[in-house]
């Protein structure tokens, strides 16, 4: 028995994936989940969205926010933005960076708007296993 994990953006929805084990970034920590897993609702955070399988190749995406269902073995991940780790480009990340980094911001919502970007970039590249360069501006 496996589990089938739906996953669902605003902008897509992504083709089921089955998975033995999958790991969610919970708001509060990372939360793991198996075949016959009680129904559970949690909310998410940012981090990495794992999804393990002994028969098919495993995934993994960057997650930004959302939440998930988990009941009779399926997982649906509504999720504000998700990006397979993959599919991180490290030059295009680290170059909005910078130009978020060195901007100047009179108005105290879009600096809060900047760190929000700021925040999932960090996510994306720390996902992919890639460097995150110094913030001096957005910390």
């Amino acid at each position: 028995m496996t589990l089938s994990v739906e996953i669902i953006t605003p902008e897509r929805k992504l083709d089921t994936l089955e998975a033995d084990h999958v790991t969610l970034p919970a708001f509060d920590g990372q939360f793991g989940v198996r075949t016959s897993h009680a129904p559970y609702v949690v909310l998410l955070g940012e981090g990495v969205l794992d999804i393990k399988s002994s028969s098919k190749a495993n995934n993994q995406f960057a997650l930004k926010g959302g939440v998930a269902q988990i009941q009779n073995n399926t997982i649906y991940v509504l999720a504000e933005s998700v990006v397979e780790t993959s599919a991180v480009s490290e030059a295009d990340l680290i170059k909005r960076l910078r130009e978020l980094d060195d901007a100047e911001y009179d108005d105290a919502i879009e600096k809060a708007k900047a760190r929000t970007e700021v925040n999932w970039i960090v996510t994306q590249l720390k996902s992919a296993g890639k460097d995150v360069p110094e913030i001096n501006n957005l910390k």
